[in-house]
């Protein structure tokens, strides 16, 4: 092995960086990046304000209140806002759980949901950001170029487009304190030209502004082809009653229906998250997000509600439908709502891109999708200069969407916003239902009611809204969950679907009770003992199992007395199965996670369970006592038959690292553990999944008498005993079905030896028929089920007779119809116990040689038998023991895999009744 040592200490740090946090990733040579220090202010309120009075405010508030009326108005805003609020109380909720780490949206719903739910949304969100940076810059530069060049050429505004964007390009790069200081700049210039814009509404005198010519390219017909094309004479009215009363009700005409509206005022919302985006820079994220974002909140609704009430007191209906910029008209000077329109769009352009920089950071530092790339962040304030640039870039992309205006971009960006709510929303509901101890935010205003509620109002919204747009939206996210899911390794964030999974199945378990069993419902509960990996064995359970409870049980003697500082067993083990319970170190944990890395990558859907004690014996008859939980109990146990000549088994943990060592250097694209499984094409020839009998042999029982005790007392525990000999006899079979091969036809025999008395099957028969039949039911066509009689007296008319009996026993247990014989005999059973010695044994030996004789002979072309198992001795012990083990292996001597089966169940098996 010391020739794979390097090879070994490179994915083990690479695993080690993969489970680190985050930032450590930046940079993992140098010191770590020194962290910015922003706070509720200039961190969460002022970019949130910033980003959420944007162009709508300026250019599109008359247009909402001309089409929507001052009711539909306040509708839209108080709906719009509804969704928003629950969303930010549901995040808030989120984010003083814990430790908020940057990425934002990103964050949290990977840290609840899972990296494929988290990944999908983040990028999804990313790009709702990108959208919503050229969405704000459009709308800038449309109105500059419609105040100061009306005429200008259509290149102008890709000239001013992307020169704007090249100037907010700067400003990311210069960091979040330059970004923060430049707010102050913005915010105090866009409250200045507010303010402004609010008393000419206010004290103006009443006065004619213009005429939209009927003729002329800027006639109300042409954006509305429903106002009739007549001039229209936009003029401002000193507050009237009159004027109020006309604009408070809706007056959708042309395409400016309630869906367009309510898409325009939704975006008014998507500055909500800034804050969350610079999670990573913020001193206290938990104290700051809820705080600055429920106030812009707040702020920014009181903003447009007042807004929207002055413009109904003071302009007419058909003004407000048809000049956008009647703000910037009815200043006292349009420069100062030019000034505000370019600080809200500028502000919210900045903010979107600086945020969605800090959410592909994020995502690329958690190594979900191969863009780590974009990791790497500044020694000074770990700013994300390369995804700043990435950003920017497609920025000067997403410009052209809509055909550049701004309505076209805002139904692109408004899927892609509620999604992110979505998710937020869903994340808070489930968490909450999950009722973990551990999630106690200090936040309390978010339930999970209101959290579920805002889940479905975003779902709603983004189908009611443009459900083509939804559902391009919903097959983007599929495509990038899909592809997250199948391709990010296991990350240790916690998973809110198992909290909600464990708390369903405990109390679901609580209402499994085990007296109320009845044999109508009985399905095969498999406790399999193994100390190694015999694949055809482990798959065999599977299959007997099908939707049943399936544990596999290993033991692990004497665990004080193993020195903790062995290589072997502490270190070598966690190099490629330390994904399985990563953060667990003790001897038991390390054997567990080897186990469950083979349950999940060979697709058992079993259960590991490690049993410790002073020695085997005890630990197996303990496990069999405690296995299971509530009425989710075993009521069977597999054992591996006992070979006379037998190995100590092998140290398994280490072994599975050697192996997928050894592959890895033979074939680097096969490393990862999935594909070592799937090479593993005959099990009987890899040292991975060896199932050479010798090693579970007994499992690892040296003595007879104890093998023979531990089947007995699995019966006086009242479990069915199943004891599987010559496994590895199926290795061809169970390979052939998992490669899909095409294989010839075999059997499933039952051999049914001595009579049986009618009446009732609930004699060991019904172990045998059940078992069997579940067998045949997994391995599909290629097997055929037998039924075998024995007799002593063999004539035509009892052959007939015996015939008809075991049609009856078939028809009564409900199982299509197999191939039944009825044969000879080789002899009388002996009559009394087992002998305490082989000279008095001969009968015993000579009728047991004879019926593996027969078996040979009739079962040549069978894959599988079940028969019964003998009676046990009455009185066991070393003598007697060995006398029984020696006759089973008389028995089973050359044959396929065979199972001696005996009912320990007190429960009937088959039922015949409805």
């Amino acid at each position: 092995m010391k020739e794979l040592e390097p090879l070994l200490e490179n994915k083990l740090t690479s695993y080690a960086i993969n489970q680190e946090d985050p930032k450590d990733v930046t940079d993992l040579d140098d010191t770590e990046p020194s962290k910015n220090q922003l706070g509720t202010l200039n961190g969460v309120f002022v970019p949130c304000l910033l980003n959420i009075l944007g162009a709508v405010l300026f250019m599109r508030v008359g247009y909402v209140v001309g089409y929507a009326g001052l009711f539909g108005t306040i509708g839209l805003f108080g709906f719009s806002n509804l969704v928003a609020i629950l969303t930010a109380l549901s995040f808030s909720a989120i984010v003083t759980n814990g430790k908020m780490g940057g990425g934002g949206v990103y964050y949290m719903i990977s840290r609840s949901m899972g990296p494929a739910f988290g990944g999908a949304t983040g990028l999804l969100f990313y790009i709702c950001y990108v959208i919503n940076s050229a969405f704000n810059a459009t709308a800038m530069v449309e109105d500059l170029l419609k105040t100061f060049l009306p005429e200008a050429p259509k290149y102008y505004f890709n000239i001013m487009y992307h020169g704007t964007l090249f100037l907010l390009l700067l400003i990311a790069l210069a960091g979040a304190e330059a970004f923060s200081k430049v707010n102050w700049f913005l915010f105090f210039a866009l409250v200045s030209s507010i303010l402004v814009s609010l008393g000419s509404l206010l004290f103006g005198h009443t006065h004619h502004i213009e005429t939209l010519l009927a003729n002329s390219s800027q006639s109300c017909h042409i954006l509305d082809p429903d106002i009739p094309p007549l001039d229209v004479h936009v003029d401002y009215y000193r507050p009237s009653v009159e004027i109020f009363k006309e604009n408070l009700y809706p007056s959708w005409t042309g395409d400016n229906d309630l869906v367009v509206v309510l898409a325009l005022v939704y975006t008014t919302t998507c500055g909500i998250m800034v804050g969350a985006n610079l999670s990573g820079d913020l001193a206290n994220p938990g104290k700051s997000l809820p705080a600055g974002t429920l106030g812009a909140m707040v702020t920014s609704l009181t903003t447009y509600m007042i807004f929207a009430l002055v413009l109904a007191f003071t302009f007419k209906r058909d003004a407000l439908k048809c000049e956008y910029l009647i703000l910037q008209q009815s200043a006292v000077s349009p420069y100062f709502v030019v000034v505000g329109i370019a600080m809200a769009t500028l502000s919210t352009a900045l903010g979107a891109m600086f945020g969605a920089a800090r959410i592909l950071q994020a995502i690329a530092r958690d190594d979900i999708v191969p863009i780590s790339f974009f990791a790497k962040g500044t020694k000074k304030g770990d700013e994300p200069v390369r995804a700043v640039v990435l950003t920017w870039a497609l920025v000067n992309g997403f410009g052209y969407l809509g055909g550049g205006s701004v309505g076209g971009i805002a139904q692109i960006l408004t899927d892609f916003f509620l999604t992110a709510c979505a998710f937020v929303n869903l994340s808070q509901t489930l968490l909450s239902l999950a009722n973990a101890p551990n999630y106690r935010p200090t936040f309390k205003y978010a339930t999970w009611w209101s959290s579920g509620i805002g889940f479905c109002l975003a779902i709603f919204l983004m189908w009611y809204l443009n459900p083509e747009h939804a559902a391009i939206t919903c097959g983007l996210w599929l495509v990038l969950f899909l592809y997250i899911r199948f391709t990010c390794e296991e990350k240790p964030w916690g998973d809110v679907g198992q909290a909600i999974l464990f708390r369903g199945v405990v109390s679901r378990l609580r209402d499994l009770v085990q007296r109320r069993d009845h044999a109508k419902f009985w399905r095969s509960s498999v406790l399999l003992f193994a100390q190694e990996a015999d694949i055809p064995l482990l798959t065999f359970c599977k299959n007997l199992t099908q939707e049943g409870l399936y544990i596999i049980g290993t033991p692990l003697v004497d665990i004080a007395q193993k020195d903790r500082d062995d290589d072997e067993l502490m270190w070598r083990p966690r190099r490629f199965t330390q994904s399985m319970l990563p953060h667990h170190t003790s001897t038991v944990s390390v054997v567990k996670g080897a186990w469950l890395w083979l349950v999940e990558h060979a697709q058992l859907n079993a259960f590991v369970s490690v049993g410790i004690g002073p020695n085997l014996a005890d630990i197996y008859r303990n496990m069999i006592a405690m296995a299971g939980l509530g009425g989710l109990v075993p009521n069977t146990v597999v054992l591996p038959f006992r070979e006379r000549a037998h190995k100590k088994p092998t140290d398994y943990v280490s072994r599975i690292n050697d192996c997928i060592a050894e592959a890895a250097t033979k074939d680097a694209s096969t490393a990862k553990a999935e594909n070592i499984v799937r090479r593993c094409k005959k099990p009987s020839q890899c040292g991975l999944c060896s199932h050479t009998q010798s090693h579970n042999s007994g499992v690892g029982l040296k003595a007879a008498s104890e093998y023979v005790k531990l089947i007995r007392n699995v019966l006086d525990l009242e479990k069915n005993a199943l004891i599987l000999r010559n496994s590895g006899s199926m290795d061809a079979l169970f390979y052939g079905l998992r490669e899909n091969h095409k294989l010839m036809p075999t059997n499933i025999d039952v051999w049914i030896v001595g009579d049986w008395k009618w009446g009732s099957i609930e004699e060991n028969i019904a172990l045998l028929l059940q078992h069997a039949h579940l067998m045949q039911q997994s391995l599909g066509k290629v097997c055929r089920l037998r039924i075998i009689q024995l007799v002593q007296f063999f004539f035509s008319e009892e052959q007939i007779k015996l015939q008809t009996k075991l049609k009856d026993l078939v028809t009564a247990a409900r199982i299509p119809m197999p191939e039944l014989l009825v044969l000879a005999a080789p002899g009388h059973p002996p009559s009394g116990g087992i002998p305490s010695s082989m000279e008095h044994a001969h009968l015993h030996m000579n009728y047991y040689k004879d019926l593996n004789q027969l078996i040979q002979e009739k079962s040549s072309s069978t894959s599988l038998i079940f028969i019964d198992l003998p009676p046990l001795p009455l009185d066991i012990n070393p003598k007697t023991a060995n006398v029984y083990m020696t006759l089973l292996e008389s028995l089973t001597d050359d044959l396929p895999a065979v199972v001696l089966a005996a009912k320990g169940e007190k429960l009937p098996i088959i039922s015949t009744d409805i």
